[in-house]
């Protein structure tokens, strides 16, 4: 359809009465509308025709089975080092001694 066409159609629905314009909604609503029952691929069609072989039951994926799924379809690119994420001997995660009272105390206080 050419532009001009496109066009045309537009300003005739316009003119449309409010029972036309439902029916015509109603209308492009079922030329929309995913199929009931899609038709299966190709594959699953020729399969039907043979003795059907039950499937195996899915096992739940272990993490790094995730993990791995999750590298293959390029939703990430690398796994974080568990190793380098430990810096328990780190001396500014110390805790730091303040006078008064206990700092917990301090803010539940300030919450009320």
């Amino acid at each position: 359809m050419t532009p001009t066409d496109f066009n045309h159609l537009l300003s005739s629905i316009k003119g449309l009465s409010p029972a036309q314009a439902r029916q015509l909604r109603q209308q492009l609503d079922r030329q929309l509308a995913p199929p009931k029952n899609p038709a299966p691929p190709a594959a699953a069609r020729k399969a039907k025709r043979g003795t059907a072989t039950p499937r195996p039951a899915k096992k739940p994926l272990t993490i790094d089975e995730i993990h791995q799924e999750m590298m293959a379809r390029g939703l990430i690119i690398r796994l974080p080092d568990p190793a380098l994420d430990a810096d328990d001997d780190d001396p500014d995660d110390q805790p730091i001694a303040i006078e008064g009272e206990p700092l917990s105390e301090t803010i539940l206080r300030e919450r009320r």
